[in-house]
């Protein structure tokens, strides 16, 4: 009986440790799919579905922004880098809070945290050196605000929610007048 029970127990010990370790391989799902997940779960129409998908990539994207800011405000050593990046982080912080607020009157989850592209593009920007840094920076910024632009304007032409488009058109002059300056700021570099 004795041997039994230590088989047993042996058993159990080596099947809870592959469990373990399968477990540990397995990456934990990213704050953004799990808000896709439960908006999939939760709205039947396509023009929902539709919507909740594009308040979940904003959210995203306004946390990868803010991100990117504040590594900008911490590692760069230009001063005009250093202001584009705190008007990025204000006004990203500022569109962020009234679109959880929107999502929130809408029954739409959100994530809670940028992407997990950005916490890569993030730790890439980190490892550069000073000297490449703010080049690289304002190339990633540049493309990021360029695809923002893109997506909330198609966005503003296609959806028929009034506190969607009021808040597209709040934010879209904002998102433009970022991208500007940070054009700017390239050909100044570049000349």
């Amino acid at each position: 009986m004795k041997v039994l029970i230590n088989k047993l127990a042996i058993a159990c010990l080596v099947i809870g440790s592959m469990t373990m370790a399968c477990q540990d391989e397995t990456k934990p799902e990213e704050s953004k799919e799990v808000a896709e997940d439960k908006n999939d779960a939760k709205f039947k129409t396509d023009s929902s579905e539709d919507k909740a998908a594009f308040v979940v990539d904003a959210v995203s994207g306004n946390y990868a922004e803010i991100k990117l800011a504040q590594l900008a405000i911490q590692k760069s050593t230009d001063k005009d880098i250093k202001a584009i990046a705190k008007s990025l982080e204000a006004d990203h912080t500022a569109a962020l809070e009234e679109l959880k607020t929107l999502a929130t009157s809408k029954a739409i989850s959100i994530p809670t945290e940028e992407p997990d592209g950005t916490k890569e593009q993030l730790k890439d920007l980190s490892d550069d050196k000073p000297a490449d840094f703010d080049k690289a920076w304002v190339k990633a910024l540049m493309d990021k605000h360029e695809k923002t632009i893109s997506s909330y304007e198609k966005e503003l032409n296609d959806t028929k929610d009034e506190d969607l488009k009021a808040w597209l058109n709040k934010v879209l002059p904002i998102i433009r007048t970022h991208h500007d300056k940070l054009m700017a700021y390239n050909s100044k570099v570049k000349k």
